[in-house]
């Protein structure tokens, strides 16, 4: 399980990188309500290979529904 903090550190970095306003994220949001485009996805994988030493794949991220689902992802591959 993750702590909450590197939620946190994730989600802010990931809203960083792919330029949304502060504290657009969060575990509940839906992907279909902000710019989920090729960049966010490669962002998504970056820092997930970063912060968790975890390699996502685009057809996995294609899938998901919210950002909770990304943490879902991860946790099944650590």
């Amino acid at each position: 399980m993750f702590e909450k903090e590197q939620i946190q550190d994730f989600l802010t970095e990931l809203t960083e990188s792919i330029e949304l306003p502060d504290g657009t994220l969060n575990l509940d949001t839906k992907i279909e309500n902000i710019e989920w485009d090729s960049l966010a996805v490669i962002s998504c994988i970056a820092l997930a290979d970063e912060k968790f030493n975890i390699m996502l794949s685009g057809d996995e991220l294609a899938k998901i529904i919210t950002i909770g689902d990304i943490f879902q992802l991860i946790s099944k591959k650590q």
